[in-house]
């Protein structure tokens, strides 16, 4: 059953303290959080621990990456061996969800936009260098925006569902306030606020700016996050040009680069190698990414994503061979689609954990170069322009990359190889819906799991929690499902 809150629950709390793995050394625990928002130290280790409920079993470490994924043809339930067969999942891999069964990114997501607008609330009112408050409030501006994005996307039909995105989204919540009953704002009005924030945010922050002491530099926002999802709103809301250049900031920075074939997958001596294992990023493509230790108190055990698409886990959320079956024998990302020990099932490998006991914890990277280069590549096609820049030679930075051959400068070039390129890392859920094109699936197992859902089909967008209704009657249900 997936965790489901309000937001006025939501409101009543903020999250004064750090995940143990995200900062090297923990902020104290007891203060109470007038204390904690009163010096400017509190307020920063305040916005450093808005960062840890991504980490939670409901969003980027389990829930959001695991529901959108099963829900496309990346994913199967292996229901035929009992022991990947626990009962996960079914909802999701059907698309079969009601007012009591939805996405917890609803409550997680809320959670963290109340406490970045306490924390941007009371940032006025504490004495610390003008730069150090910006830069603190930046990151407090890219959280409410990746929530507002992650909620608007979950719980909305995508952007073109209407001419002028004039249909329900989410409520924007600006705020601490546990009395307001918030309507739910248009798409175009959420999508018009995150990019607010964001643009603010990049005005704002220091360009050299990483937040300090944290054992994942990648974990916490900065220029280049803050740009790269610029880049990845304005895709969705298909201005076309500025999505492109948001890309090619984080490109030509030389921050990042492309990983080889053989740090994206290799087999030497018998043991599976990735970068998508690695405990903290040394260099490469991760622009931003949720840091995941076992220790943590968001992590969740066999019921993170690492336990769920591992045959050492729950093994629930397989993969499909749909999936195995869009790659060349010679492109290496083949090798993140592999059996389990007695060669049956399938399961993604992007997850296959670091290595540090039996349960096991990964990062979930949510922004990286690659995604990048595609974004362009997209943006080029629909007529955006860059100098020296071509959707074939973006193209190309991919497949060479992967052993790959070159997809054509089209659109379906494009979409096929995200698909390839960003295989359970919870993508092609939202591709598809805002592409306008049907969710298609043939390697399914079990009854009556769908093999085509079509655009604008009522499924696109998750039902609102039901408990929300009993404390906000302005919420509006979802076309499909009942109140």
């Amino acid at each position: 059953m997936k965790k489901i809150f309000t937001i006025a629950l939501a409101a009543v709390a903020l999250l004064s303290s750090c995940s143990k793995d995200f900062l090297t050394k923990e902020p104290a625990l007891a203060q109470s959080d007038v204390l904690t928002l009163s010096t400017f130290e509190g307020i920063d280790k305040a916005v450093a621990g808005a960062y840890a409920p991504l980490a939670s079993t409901s969003w980027y470490c389990g829930d959001f990456i695991l529901s959108n994924e099963m829900r496309t043809m990346n994913g199967k339930r292996w229901v035929q061996f009992t022991r990947y067969n626990s009962g996960r999942y079914l909802e999701d891999y059907s698309v079969n969800f009601t007012a009591t069964n939805t996405s917890g990114v609803w409550s997680y997501g809320y959670y963290v936009i109340l406490s970045a607008n306490s924390a941007i609330a009371a940032l006025d009112n504490v004495e610390a260098p003008e730069q150090d408050k910006n830069n603190v409030k930046a990151e407090a501006l890219f959280l409410r925006a990746l929530s507002h994005f992650d909620l608007v996307r979950t719980f909305a039909q995508p952007y073109n569902y209407t001419a002028d995105a004039s249909h329900l989204g989410v409520p924007v919540v600006l705020t601490v306030d546990s009395e307001a009953k918030p309507e739910r704002s248009t798409v175009k009005v959420v999508y018009q606020q995150i990019i607010d924030d964001l643009l603010e945010a990049e005005k704002i922050i220091d360009p050299s700016y990483s937040r300090k002491g944290v054992t994942d530099a990648t974990a916490s926002a900065n220029i280049n996050s803050i740009r790269a999802l610029l880049s990845r709103v304005y895709l969705y809301s298909e201005q076309w040009q500025k999505a492109a250049d948001y890309a090619t900031l984080v490109i030509n920075s030389g921050k990042y680069k492309m990983w080889t074939p053989d740090q994206v997958a290799s087999i030497k001596d018998g043991e599976f190698s990735s970068v998508f294992t690695q405990d903290v990023p040394a260099e490469g493509e991760v622009i931003f990414e949720v840091y995941e230790n076992l220790s943590q108190s968001y992590g969740g055990g066999n019921e993170n994503v690492c336990g769920m698409t591992s045959f050492n886990g729950y093994g629930d959320c397989g993969a499909s061979k749909d999936l195995l079956n869009l790659y060349e024998q010679k492109d290496v990302r083949s090798l993140l689609v592999m059996p389990d020990y007695d060669g049956n099932a399938l399961f993604t490998m992007k997850y296959f954990g670091k290595g540090l006991s039996s349960i096991d914890a990964n990062n979930t990277i949510v922004l990286r170069l690659s995604e990048m280069y595609l974004n362009r590549a997209e943006a080029l096609i629909n007529g955006a322009s860059i100098p020296g820049a071509t959707a074939l030679g973006d193209l190309e930075t991919v497949a060479k990359n992967r052993n790959a051959s070159v997809q054509p400068a089209t659109k379906s070039g494009v979409y096929t190889e995200r698909a390839k390129e960003l295989a359970w890392e919870g993508h092609l859920w939202f591709d598809l819906a805002r592409t306008g094109r049907a969710m298609t699936r043939k390697d399914v197992s079990g009854t009556q799991v769908p093999t085509s859902i079509e655009p604008k089909d009522y499924r696109w967008a998750m039902p609102i929690p039901d408990r929300e209704f009993t404390v906000n009657p302005n919420l509006v249900q979802n076309d499909g499902y009942n109140k």
